[in-house]
């Protein structure tokens, strides 16, 4: 067994840590305040809906952001397609924070909203790296396809993917028409 998977080391108990709060987070909504708040049910949202999620950088928080981001989508009754989309976007995103920026990253950042037929797909976290993949990856590749499917996804959807730096940071963020 490696160093990092013994028990007492270091690096476990700080996954330990990170997954003890991620369990203790799974279902409330960061922007609640600490109280569960169930996803909306109607068929369309009654103006501009925002949801967001800070979890730890560890891999048990990207299958818990896309449980969560398609129960949302669910509940805003987006299309399959669309959703699936944003799952694919939303699962190579966080994938990518926790791989590549937890290093620098004490927090993953997830916020979904949607208002005036868009919805948009933000997922921050705390390195101040741009993922070159978004902007001259191709097929050719050697890293970076994931980022290139999602934004070949993306601009199917008729979407667009910024990159937006931050004071601490970097905001990936996506914007795509919901169909009629």
């Amino acid at each position: 067994m490696s160093a990092a998977g013994r028990p007492g080391s270091r690096r476990a108990a700080h996954r330990e840590r990170a997954e003890a709060r991620l369990r203790r987070t799974a279902d409330v909504p960061a922007a609640s305040g600490g109280v569960p708040v169930p996803a909306p049910r109607s068929a369309a949202p009654p103006g501009p809906v925002l949801v967001r999620w800070t979890l730890p950088p560890v891999l048990a928080a990207v299958p818990e952001v896309r449980h969560r981001l398609r129960d949302l989508l669910r509940g805003w009754r987006v299309d399959d397609d669309l959703t699936d989309t944003l799952l694919l976007a939303a699962t190579e995103l966080v994938s990518n924070s926790v791989r590549h920026a937890a290093v620098l990253t004490e927090q993953v950042r997830v916020t979904c909203a949607i208002a005036h037929g868009r919805i948009r797909l933000d997922v921050s976290d705390d390195h101040p790296f741009r993922p070159r993949a978004l902007m001259d990856t191709g097929m050719d590749a050697e890293d970076g396809r994931g980022l290139f499917i999602v934004k070949l996804t993306i601009a199917e959807a008729n979407g667009v993917i910024d990159v937006l730096a931050s004071e601490t940071g970097k905001t990936i963020r996506i914007r795509v028409p919901v169909p009629l």
